[in-house]
């Protein structure tokens, strides 16, 4: 069996990131089960047991070895929020139906309304919004809090979101994790609140508060990769380059706005990476194939979601080197 350390340290770990908000257990089965067949061996999901238990039958069901990872995050980073939307103001244009990746907005009782157990924290729908009857809210509680009870659960690593401007309060959550959960542990953070000078001055001192080698994913435009384009996965490549430029002792991992191009670029660039996490664009993909109700009775749906996924996974690992 292949320790996820070996994964890492090989360049060879392909994370689906099912998202950090995604409460569906349905697909969140769905999806571990269709990419472990497709040969990801990692996988990022919300933090609740109820989710953890729905990724490892998925597992289950491909029979096939892959590491959890539960992702927990402050206030300020949007992939730990819900939309919410105002009745009062909203003139029902159906835009937010329309663009929302998850299809967590439904028409019920007069008004729309958001299924939180789907909604991932996009934002798509509030950039959308012509009327400003959507906002964005913290749901979930603090990151320690949510850790204490998933102590018991079998999870291989806990991933910290924390892109915000108060680095009193990420370092203090940080500790708070450290001081709790002894397994690997990673760093998701993008460059929307910081400065480049100030990131690596964060990381560095996170990284000496650590006495583990942890993960930074480099998230380089948060949830923007539906389009298979290099435009799409530049913000992330470069964020990877600062990292890598910094030359801090960690695992580097892609992120934002990744899809099939993104371990291409990094290898054009010649930046070391030692994997790639998929979110947006992994999940479009297969989104057709899995929305059906039938899927783990309908073996050609489930063949044709793997062929989708493994397509993916060849592309990405063969310029992970």
């Amino acid at each position: 069996m292949e320790l996820l350390e070996d994964i890492l340290k090989n360049n060879r770990c392909l994370k689906l990131i099912c998202a950090a908000g995604n409460e569906n257990v349905k697909e969140v089965e769905k999806l571990v089960y269709v990419y472990a067949m497709a040969g990801f061996n990692f996988f990022d999901i919300c933090a609740k047991p109820d989710v953890i238990r729905a990724a490892r039958s998925g597992l289950l069901r491909a029979d096939k070895q892959g590491y959890i990872c539960v992702s927990v995050g402050i206030t300020d980073d949007i992939h730990v929020c819900k939309a919410v939307i105002n009745s009062i103001k909203c003139n029902s244009c159906k835009k937010c139906i329309n663009v929302c990746p998850q299809d967590a907005i439904f028409f019920e009782d007069d008004k729309y309304i958001v299924d939180e157990k789907k909604c991932i924290g996009c934002n798509k729908c509030i950039d959308n919004c012509s009327v400003d009857a959507i906002i964005s809210e913290h749901k979930y509680k603090t990151p320690y809090t949510m850790l204490l009870p998933l102590l018991s659960e079998k999870i291989d690593c806990v991933e910290f979101h924390c892109s915000s401007e108060n680095i009193e309060l990420i370092l203090e959550n940080w500790q708070n994790i450290i001081s709790i959960y002894k397994g690997q542990k990673g760093i998701c953070l993008d460059r929307s609140k910081l400065g480049d000078d100030k990131i690596i001055e964060l990381l560095n001192k996170m990284i000496k508060n650590c006495n583990d080698k942890i993960i930074i994913q480099a998230d380089g435009r948060p949830m923007s990769g539906s389009n298979d384009d290099y435009k799409s996965t530049l913000q992330t490549v470069a964020f990877a380059e600062l990292i890598r430029n910094a030359n801090l002792p960690v695992y580097l991992l892609l992120s934002g706005g990744t899809n099939s191009k993104s371990t291409k670029l990094a290898n054009e660039m010649d930046i070391n990476i030692n994997g790639a996490a998929l979110g947006s664009y992994a999940r479009k993909i297969v989104k057709n194939y899995i929305n059906n109700n039938d899927f783990f009775e309908n073996s050609e749906l489930q063949q044709e979601a793997i062929n989708k996924a493994k397509i993916l996974a060849d592309n990405l690992r063969e310029y992970l080197v």
